[in-house]
């Protein structure tokens, strides 16, 4: 997936500000110097306008997803991650999609969270661990060292 294929997400919109948005539009045209510096303001930003819509919406993005299904499954995640992905993550989706649904199909029961962290590559296991870490250390109480 190239740059300019790159679409907004749900939270892109919830957080977002167009003046962040003329800011990185801006940013080729500085030198590398004030890139740097802009970069990390406009990052900064985002973060505090991300941590603002949490604090004010204690529902969290669950008030975005799936409006039309009283309760999102894996697949619905699934089905709003796809258009994000490349062609290979695509084709690892759509494999994880027919897998559920034939387990579906049989069993009556869905992949649990820990199944499907298990069949993950070994390389986006460490980066959902990552972000995992990164989220409880803003989570009340939390630290940025995993301790509360």
């Amino acid at each position: 997936m190239s740059e300019k294929d790159l679409k907004l997400t749900d939270l892109d919109y919830a957080t977002g500000d167009h003046h962040l948005q003329m800011m990185k539009a801006a940013l080729p045209y500085l030198d590398i110097k004030r890139q740097r510096s802009l970069s990390m303001f406009i990052r900064a930003r985002e973060m505090m306008h991300t941590m603002e819509f949490f604090r004010e919406n204690d529902d969290g993005m669950m008030s975005v997803c799936s409006l039309e299904s009283p309760n999102p499954s894996v697949e619905d995640m699934l089905s709003a991650v796809r258009p994000y992905a490349n062609k290979a993550e695509q084709d690892t989706i759509d494999m994880i999609s027919r897998f559920l649904a034939s387990r579906r199909g049989r069993s009556g029961s869905g992949l649990t969270p820990e199944q499907l962290f298990s069949i993950l590559p070994p390389d986006m296991q460490a980066q959902y661990e990552t972000l995992q870490l990164v989220m409880q250390s803003f989570a009340p109480g939390g630290s940025a060292h995993g301790t509360t």
